[in-house]
């Protein structure tokens, strides 16, 4: 068995090692015994390796080294003997798991509220990335429409940046669904270009051309906006909140620029930035996080081309999964298979 750990914070490449052991962990009572088919290298995971602001606190690391990752796809080995025979959690059911952490492991110990069955039609590569990136979209999906005046639900318009990352694009199908009206952004011609072939009737403009401004004002169109999606951070999030109308709103879901951004312009217009994360996710009601689930799962069956995989490594090439992650303009969701 194996499993990617690291001992220190700093530079992913740098502090995380493969690890094999022998001894499967124990179970609680319960707890389910996961053999990992595959789990998501994503960006915040490797915030926390990093230990970078943008995660928050830094993760704590225990004797023996931190195990990163929080979900992913496998089957059941084994049951705490207080899990009732008539539990839907059974031994041999493959499920999905969040929040688990350790998830970048062979054998993980999970808490059986934490483990979704997989139907026979979700394939793992889909499964181990539905639950983390649906959640925080439909969480920033919450905060946009409470943001909004209540007089200004109607024929709604936002700008969404990071429109092409995995949340981005389920982000744009909700909000789709929802009726809502989203002009995506897109940092470069070439996502640009992959999001108007996905999504012809929507107005898609590229951040790296030098008029991307003006083109974002013709789309426009002189239509008050309200809210923005961002999960780029830096110097674009200024940029964009220059578009909003006074008293509007940024709901901020990452910082895929990694920069620092400047809010000088935020108080003179009113605005609010209103920071979205997952971690939040388990406080909410238990109906709401029950109907984020089902429409994970929902989302998974019917859609599985919201969760495209960039590439499969091998737990022992994590370097190469690594700088996977990091590269621009990545189509899809790097996975570890174990």
């Amino acid at each position: 068995m194996q499993r990617i750990v690291h001992t220190n914070h700093g530079e992913p490449a740098e502090v995380l090692t493969l690890e094999a052991f022998s001894d499967a962990p124990s179970l609680v009572g319960g707890a389910a015994l996961v053999r990992v088919s595959a789990a998501p290298v994503h960006p915040g995971d490797l915030l926390g390796v990093s230990a970078s602001p943008a995660f928050g606190a830094a993760p704590f690391i225990p004797r023996g080294g931190r195990v990163p990752g929080v979900e992913g796809v496998g089957v059941v080995e084994a049951l705490a003997a207080d899990i009732a025979p008539s539990h839907r959690i059974q031994v041999g059911t493959r499920v999905a798991f969040f929040p688990v952490n350790g998830a970048w492991s062979s054998r993980i110990a999970a808490p059986v509220q934490s483990l979704i069955p997989v139907p026979d039609e979700v394939s793992d590569e889909v499964a181990a990335q539905m639950l983390v990136n649906t959640l925080t979209a439909r969480l920033a999906m919450r905060a946009g429409h409470n943001a909004l005046p209540e007089d200004k639900r109607e024929d709604v318009t936002v700008i969404q940046t990071a429109a092409n990352s995995a949340v981005g694009r389920l982000l744009t199908h909700l909000l789709v669904e929802a009726g809502v009206n989203p002009i995506l952004l897109a940092g470069s011609a070439a996502s640009a270009q992959a999001l108007k072939a996905a999504r012809p009737s929507l107005s898609v403009i590229a951040t790296e051309n030098q008029g991307w401004k003006d083109e974002l004002r013709a789309a426009l169109a002189n239509k008050p906006v309200y809210v923005a999606f961002d999960g780029v951070g830096g110097v674009l999030l200024p940029d964009v909140a220059g578009f909003l109308a006074r008293g509007g709103a940024i709901i901020s879901y990452g910082s895929l620029g990694g920069a620092a951004t400047d809010i000088r312009s935020i108080a003179p217009q009113a605005l609010t930035i209103k920071g979205v994360s997952l971690f939040s996710w388990q406080f909410e009601a238990a109906t709401v996080r029950e109907a984020d689930l089902a429409k994970a799962l929902e989302l998974a069956r019917n859609f599985p081309s919201l969760f495209p995989v960039a590439e499969r490594y091998q737990a022992s090439d994590y370097l190469r999964a690594l700088e996977h992650t990091y590269r621009r303009g990545r189509a899809g969701m790097v996975l570890f298979a174990f």
